[in-house]
């Protein structure tokens, strides 16, 4: 059963989320969402929870018995919570998030970017993996999905969402997982109607190439890291920018999710803007920063970095170019190319 500690935190976060989806859901498309969760926000805020109910995912025996006792043991993919207990408190989140209905889906979206900026989701997404890593994919995958609703605000927060998992040290990202993640922000990149979700998909991309291989280089998952510097990976078009405020904003919502990361990771040596508690990661979409406004941003890459970015800013360039005019979904070999 989870623990009262664990649901105290996991409430701060989720049950603000879960009561909008229940306010803005349609009972006659979401009564079986709604139900969910209401389920779940009793859970969390009861004083004497009851256990939750079998999820529609909980493992199964080679016989097709749900496995509950073995599901209620496993170790799960939400703070110090059970497999089962992740699986039913996840489960209103995926299907939110797979409703293709906005007012429902971003709530559920906003939730899932807070739950790893604050290191509460643990484990790999692998969706060929346990039943833990199949979770993790599954709402990954779902994630991903929301960049469909074509809405521009919407773009930002996955874009934002995905850029979290990738630097989150607690949640793993690899595989055809990356892969997913990768697309779906070349695709934001390739088919926004909106340059400023455009330039922050192109740099969050790119933050992850970055991130991905400072990681595979130094063998680790806890390497340092920097935010990039926008200013750096400007396209002449781009540059018609000429105040500036769109290199500020791009620049500000990078350094806000690589620093929230990074406060979690280290809470005794937080970063100038970044907090322990649950209320330091709102703002991520402020324009100004410390790094912006009191750092000379040549400054945050050594030579090393600033060549490999230079490759990865190339990659992208070719990637780019060899689906100019292709709006499609990416193909799985030039997907493989461009991760």
């Amino acid at each position: 059963m989870a623990s009262s500690e664990a649901d105290s935190r996991l409430s701060l976060v989720l049950v603000p989320a879960l009561e909008k989806i229940i306010k803005n859901a349609s009972w006659r498309k979401h009564s079986k969402l709604a139900n969910e969760c209401k389920s779940v926000v009793e859970r969390l805020t009861s004083a004497n929870p009851t256990p939750l109910p079998s999820s529609p995912t909980t493992p199964t025996s080679p016989s097709g018995q749900s496995d509950t006792d073995t599901a209620s043991s496993h170790p799960g993919v939400l703070l110090e919570l059970p497999l089962l207990d992740s699986d039913v408190i996840l489960s209103p989140l995926i299907n939110a998030l797979s409703s293709n209905y906005l007012k429902v889906a971003e709530p559920a979206l906003d939730a899932v970017q807070k739950l790893i900026a604050h290191g509460y989701l643990r484990g790999e997404a692998d969706p060929s993996g346990g039943p833990d890593a199949k979770l993790l994919s599954r709402l990954i995958e779902s994630v991903c999905k929301c960049h469909d609703l074509g809405d521009e605000s919407v773009e930002l927060l996955v874009i934002k969402t995905l850029l979290s998992a990738v630097t989150s040290v607690s949640l793993r990202i690899h595989g055809d997982c990356l892969l997913q993640v990768v697309r779906t922000c070349y695709d934001i990149y390739l088919n926004s109607k909106n340059v400023v979700n455009q330039t922050t998909a192109k740099a969050s991309l790119i933050q992850m190439l970055v991130i991905v291989f400072r990681r595979m280089e130094a063998d680790c998952s806890t390497v340092p890291l920097q935010p990039i510097v926008v200013a750096e990976l400007m396209e002449p078009v781009e540059k018609a920018d000429v105040d500036g405020s769109m290199t500020m904003f791009v620049q500000g919502f990078i350094t806000k999710v690589v620093q929230d990361i990074d406060g979690v990771f280290s809470p005794t040596t937080p970063r100038a803007g970044v907090g322990s508690g649950i209320g330091s990661h709102d703002g991520a979409f402020d324009t100004k920063t410390s790094t912006v406004e009191g750092t000379n941003p040549a400054d945050l890459l050594d030579s090393t970095d600033k060549d490999m970015l230079d490759a990865k800013y190339w990659e992208i360039s070719m990637y780019k170019t060899a689906l100019e005019g292709r709006k499609g979904e990416l193909v799985d070999g030039e997907g493989g190319e461009g991760g």
